[in-house]
Order: C-alpha cells, then structure tokens, then sequence
C-alpha cells in the first residue's frame, strides 16, 4: 500500500521546508510501526508555477493504525509539526494494489 502526500512550501521557504522534511519529518515517519520506507519527489514544473513535492510512503501494515498513530504522536509531540508548509495544498491520499 502507498500513502502519497503532495505538499507546498510556504513561498520563498522550500529549501527550509525540505532540509526539515528530509531530516526530522522522514524519520519520525519511520519510526511508525507499518511504515517501511519513503520516496520524495518534485513536481517537474512550468515556469511561474510554484513549486510542488510528492512524498511516497510505503505502508506495510494496517492503514488506519498508522493514521491513528501519526494523530497521536503528533499530539504528544513525538512527532513535529512543521510551519514551513503550507496548509492549503496538502493532501493525503492512500493507494492500494489492485
């Protein structure tokens, strides 16, 4: 199963918002029993488009443990929160093989 989250950097921020995501989020992502690895992405744009990244995980067990968890590690603060994206366009979605 793949979790895909697509994201934005807050304007005039994307490499703080990679550097972070790449360092702290990636990994505490990892730390999350089921999730078993990562990709990232950038989306190859026109010019004047902002810049758009895609984030692939790799769910080996149970998709809705996995949420739960990621709910309650970031309400406990064993995982961050970063303020550098930006809210608007981040979506998550999961894909399941057919």
């Amino acid at each position: 199963m793949k979790m895909l989250v697509n994201s934005r950097a807050i304007a005039g921020k994307d490499e703080e918002y990679n550097t972070w995501y790449s360092t702290v989020h990636v990994p505490e992502m990892l730390a999350i029993d089921g999730v078993s690895g990562c990709t990232r992405h950038r989306l190859v744009a026109r010019e004047g488009q902002p810049v758009e990244f895609l984030a692939i995980y790799e769910i080996d067990g149970d998709i809705n443990t996995v949420r739960k968890e990621i709910g309650a590690r970031l309400k406990d603060g064993r995982m961050s929160a970063s303020t550098l994206g930006d809210p608007e366009h981040l979506t998550m979605t999961v894909w399941e093989p057919i």
